[in-house]
């Protein structure tokens, strides 16, 4: 082969293993972005779980002030009317007012802890993409440098072949 063509050669390689290079910082900055967004959506669905568990309470409050009123409200009809509030029917009306209240007040509960359920899982799985994005970010520099490394071998073991003997 003529000397001409062996920098040619050798600047094709160079290029080649830049560009493999480039590709591979390319590749590893998608996957730390990807990594960060992970991140965020973990510390956001934290965020939700923990709002949740406020709403929650309030819930079970405001739930709690309506039986409430609503039991005063029983007690001055019995009352208006002279039913006596210690036993009989009037009682029954109170234990079922606090029966069907504490029900209630579980179903608030139980819908809440699985709201926050769904967050904690939702953060689990995005805290999971997050260490999966960070790995593939060090597989792609990894990855990289091997197709360099090959690229600049391959170019060696051409310009070696050209070379005259």
């Amino acid at each position: 082969m003529c000397a001409p063509a062996a920098p040619l050669l050798i600047a094709a390689g160079a290029i080649s293993a830049a560009g493999t290079g480039y590709a591979a910082l390319q590749s590893a900055a998608a996957s730390k972005y990807q990594a960060r967004v992970a991140d965020r959506n973990a510390q956001l669905d934290t965020e939700a779980a923990f709002r949740e568990t406020e709403n929650t309470r309030t819930a079970a409050l405001a739930h709690y002030r309506q039986v409430a009123q609503l039991k005063g409200e029983q007690r001055v009809a019995m009352a208006a009317n002279g039913v006596s509030l210690d036993f009989g029917s009037a009682l029954d009306v109170q234990r079922d007012t606090d029966m069907l209240a504490r029900e209630d007040a579980q179903r608030i509960y139980d819908q809440g802890e699985q709201a926050v359920r769904g967050f904690d899982i939702s953060a689990s799985n995005n805290r999971a993409q997050a260490r999966a994005a960070r790995s593939a970010a060090k597989g792609a520099i990894v990855k990289g440098v091997f197709n360099m490394a090959s690229t600049a071998l391959s170019t060696a073991s051409q310009y070696h072949n050209m070379r005259p003997r």
